[in-house]
């Protein structure tokens, strides 16, 4: 507890304005009682009010912080309940104790030029013992109450820290779960294509397309980690992608990429970009037409990089349900930029779809 209340003893501002504070009080106090006896037409010396008021008031200066203190400890400890509130009884005897003690013995002091006897000191208990001590008690609830109310204050935010905390954790843990359901549903489509060119006996297609799956994973691993990454990177990571994709759909699929320049430094989320692209082709491998286009355009504007994806899909396809892919894209987008972002999707002519992403170019603190 002696740790505590050591711990919760106020600041030096605190002290400061503190004492500023208890001796306007005191100078307060003294005018008016100096005011009072000049309208009496009794004798009085304004400085004398003063340093007579200085030991009932001026002592409050000491008796505020280590009051404080000693409410912040009793409630940032793990007692009960009742044992908080016999605390706060002790507590209050004790500093009230020593501040009537040291309050009759400054008088004693000031009244007696110096001198201090036992005799005085029972005196001037008597006298205490018939003053309005209730006020005392007033004033030492006020500043208890004022303990309190900063004990709970600290309290509040240290729980919004923690909560803070716990909430980016959770955040961090959930992007990173999304990230993991990523991997698997691309490397299942790739694994599939390969799959396709070893059906085709398109052996030494099979054997690059494992070098490009080779080359993608160890972007994975270097990118595990983290949430975003460059534009140039993710188009290395597409790049392999679709030269394994080209493999086995060449005649399905007519690729179109521009990218620009300006844009290649920008960062976005590691693989979202990717899994645009991997949904498109994935619609344009299934239509037994020829030669279906797929156009990626990126552009920067105003700080924020668009992305337009147009490529063909059957038209009795649920286009924008996106699967898996899509929809842990929204989600991930979400967690980064909550409501900076734009994604969209929609059809345009002829069983096209047009995609459309808009997101800051700086990236996002994640």
């Amino acid at each position: 507890m002696f740790k505590l209340f050591i711990k919760n003893i106020p600041p030096r501002v605190f002290w400061l304005a503190n004492i500023l504070f208890w001796l306007v009080l005191n100078t307060i106090a003294a005018d008016s009682a100096h005011r009072a006896s000049v309208r009496n037409a009794r004798p009085s010396v304004w400085i004398d009010w003063w340093l007579d008021y200085l030991p009932w008031w001026g002592n409050w200066a000491l008796m505020a912080p280590l009051i404080c203190a000693a409410v912040m400890s009793i409630e940032s400890s793990k007692h009960a309940l009742l044992k908080k509130i016999l605390l706060h009884l002790i507590s209050a005897l004790v500093l009230m104790v020593f501040y009537w003690t040291l309050t009759l013995i400054e008088v004693i002091l000031i009244s007696n030029q110096g001198q201090l006897t036992f005799e005085e000191f029972q005196i001037s208990v008597g006298r205490l013992l018939l003053s309005p001590m209730h006020m005392d008690a007033f004033v030492y609830l006020t500043v208890a109450s004022a303990g309190l109310a900063q004990s709970y204050y600290v309290k509040s935010q240290e729980y919004a820290l923690t909560s803070q905390r716990l909430s980016n954790q959770l955040l961090k843990a959930e992007l990173h779960a999304l990230k993991s359901q990523l991997n698997p549903h691309f490397l299942f489509n790739t694994l599939n294509t390969i799959s396709g060119l070893v059906r085709l006996d398109q052996k030494s297609g099979a054997v690059k397309a494992l070098s490009e799956l080779s080359q993608m994973f160890r972007s994975v691993l270097e990118n595990q980690n983290k949430q975003l990454t460059s534009l140039s990177n993710e188009m290395e990571f597409i790049d392999c992608y679709l030269a394994i994709q080209k493999r086995r759909f060449e005649s399905k699929i007519s690729l179109e990429v521009d990218v620009a320049k300006e844009c290649l430094d920008a960062q976005l989320p590691f693989m979202l970009l990717h899994t645009l692209v991997e949904n498109a082709v994935q619609h344009g491998s299934q239509l037994e037409s020829n030669d279906n286009m797929m156009k990626l355009v990126v552009s920067l504007r105003d700080g924020n990089l668009h992305i337009r994806l147009v490529n063909k899909a059957s038209t009795g396809d649920d286009h924008k349900g996106f699967g898996i892919g899509l929809q842990n894209c929204r989600k991930r987008l979400h967690h980064i930029y909550k409501d900076q972002y734009v994604l969209q999707s929609h059809e345009i002519e002829d069983g096209y779809f047009e995609t459309l992403l808009s997101l800051p170019a700086g990236g996002a603190n994640v």
